[in-house]
């Protein structure tokens, strides 16, 4: 075989590669759709557009033949933000339950008994009457419960429940009864059963106030009510206060403010006594 021959031949194989690698390609891109009305040159022309672009792995094409994003990187970005949200919603849903554990307790709960006995047994109980722990009040009468979690306590002496309480998901004390009552911080136990004094007063003048109760012993419980110069009446230039005496033995009561006798109530065990008054 002569040179020319040879040359030939190498030709007519180039040819071919040359003709497989174009239909190849072609195969590996979708066939371009012609639109209504569009002329043979632009079908042409999106054709060859298409053929000098290269295609990405896993690009496709619109009928335009531009290149549109990858249908696995759009997933990809799509679960990324998804986990990012899941993981903030998980944070938050955490710090919730950690307040919300901060704010259920459990919680300590100071109380203090009047005229304490030496070597008396008292006991918390639950809210069945099953006995939780002992109380060792001090010489002063002061003990303290717990910690607990927020729900119904009561104080028994032996098998017998003398007083109940309450205690909130914010560490506030409620609802006590019996021989207990509390100012909602401190739980107090009485030797009797209180009652509770309620004074709704309507006042002409903003100021300072000093309201003292007495019983029939002569013995007084005071409360100070201050109410400041840009304070806004709440009744046609009246200002509406209340102030509650908590712990009251049962008895007649008197309302004195200064020396002046302005009424009388009486108190009952476990019960509260409204005395409404007027103060110029």
């Amino acid at each position: 075989m002569n040179s020319d021959s040879i040359r030939l031949a190498w030709a007519g194989a180039m040819i071919g590669v040359l003709a497989l690698t174009a239909t190849m390609a072609a195969r590996s891109r979708p066939p371009t759709v012609r639109r209504a009305g569009e002329t043979t040159a632009a079908l042409l022309a999106a054709e060859s557009r298409q053929a000098s672009e290269p295609a990405g792995a896993g690009d496709f094409f619109d009928p335009e033949g531009e290149a549109i994003p990858a249908m696995a990187e759009q997933t990809k970005t799509e679960q990324s933000k998804t986990e990012q949200t899941k993981t903030e919603q998980t944070g938050a849903e955490q710090s919730e339950a950690e307040q919300a554990g901060a704010e259920a307790g459990p919680f300590a709960v100071a109380l203090r008994v009047t005229e304490p006995i030496l070597g008396e047994r008292l006991f918390l109980c639950d809210g069945s009457g099953s006995p939780l722990e002992e109380l060792e009040p001090d010489e002063e009468g002061d003990a303290v419960l717990g910690p607990l979690p927020p729900g119904r306590y009561g104080v028994c002496v032996g098998a017998e429940e003398i007083g109940s309480f309450r205690l909130l998901a914010n560490a506030a004390l409620d609802e006590a009864a019996g021989r207990l009552w509390t100012d909602g911080e401190l739980l107090h136990l009485e030797r009797f059963v209180p009652g509770t004094a309620r004074l709704r007063l309507r006042l002409a003048e903003p100021g300072y106030y000093t309201l003292l109760l007495f019983d029939r012993d002569g013995r007084s419980w005071g409360r100070d009510l201050y109410i400041a110069e840009d304070a806004r009446p709440e009744e046609a230039e009246l200002w509406l206060r209340s102030l509650d005496f908590r712990g009251l033995p049962p008895g007649l009561y008197t309302v004195v403010r200064r020396t002046a006798p302005l009424g009388q109530l009486e108190v009952r065990a476990g019960e509260t006594a409204v005395l409404e008054l007027r103060i110029e």
